[in-house]
């Protein structure tokens, strides 16, 4: 057992948390985002938008307690991306000419099920990030079709050493749905090869009970600031697929929508997806 209860167990390098070495002109000037994957998936779904964005941060998930609560489970979270937060302060404090602490202007997200798990980080986390990235996500259960829930239920009785032989060859027939060109589908199998039975079990458990935050219903997530009563607002950004047929945007209320996309965007439209990004980041004030 690791002595720090903040250390992803889950070693493997494609999993712990970091971004691409710092570029020189406009691209540092971009505020950490800290952004996690869905289920089955670990950064490299992430890739494809580092060419164009430089400050993506993806922490490893920690190893989740026996039943424990999404919403629990996102309070631990919201610790490790603070740890990270204040080791990229002690380094900044040292840089030349610095200028805002990375903690006072950060954003927080994810993709799918990471979106859930991010949507409760925030409200754990002080001080709390500029925005909320969605990608194919949503911001409450009253989003997710009963079929949803169904398909997350049984993915959670069903044995791991039954699931990882499977892992490969639904991977594969995802591929053909989602439409993805060769690296990507190779990419895909990669992922889901080296995916955690049991941390994919949870997940699917958790996914399937999450309560959603009633608060994420609408434009905003209002959490109270420590030892205050004044408000605090989140802006979400919610970017989906307009033919994803994972988790359909069955309301309307992505923030923006790419045409024909299906659910896996930032394989199948990285560009698109870092752009949005990139004009959240760089033209949100604050």
């Amino acid at each position: 057992m690791p002595k720090d209860p903040l250390q992803a167990v889950h070693e493997a390098p494609w999993q712990a948390a970091d971004a691409a070495p710092a570029q020189a002109g406009p691209e540092r000037r971009l505020p950490p985002i800290f952004l996690f994957p869905g289920l089955a998936a670990d950064k490299r779904l992430f890739a494809p938008l580092q060419p164009h964005i430089h400050t993506i941060r993806t922490p490893g998930w920690l190893a989740p307690h026996r039943k424990e609560p999404l919403e629990a489970y996102a309070v631990r979270m919201a610790q490790v991306v603070r740890k990270d937060l204040d080791r990229l302060d002690a380094e900044h404090a040292t840089a030349p000419r610095a200028r805002r602490r990375p903690s006072e202007r950060y954003f927080l997200g994810g993709f799918s099920f990471g979106g859930q798990v991010a949507l409760e980080m925030v409200h754990a986390l002080f001080p709390k990030p500029a925005g909320l990235l969605l990608i194919c996500g949503v911001r409450g259960t009253h989003q997710l079709l009963p079929a949803f829930h169904r398909q997350q239920r049984m993915g959670a009785i069903i044995p791991g050493f039954l699931q990882r032989p499977l892992f490969g060859p639904y991977a594969r027939h995802f591929a053909r749905q989602e439409q993805l060109d060769a690296a990507s589908t190779e990419l895909l199998v990669a992922m889901a090869k080296d995916n955690d039975p049991d941390f994919l079990k949870w997940s699917a458990w958790a996914c399937a009970r999450w309560r959603g935050t009633p608060r994420g219903i609408i434009a905003s997530i209002h959490t109270l600031q420590p030892k205050r009563d004044e408000a605090y607002e989140v802006p979400i950004h919610h970017i989906h697929g307009e033919h994803d047929a994972i988790i359909p945007d069955v309301k309307r209320e992505a923030t923006t929508t790419l045409p024909g996309a299906k659910h896996l965007i930032t394989l199948t439209h990285a560009k698109a997806v870092a752009d949005w990004m990139r004009d959240i980041v760089t033209n949100q004030p604050r």
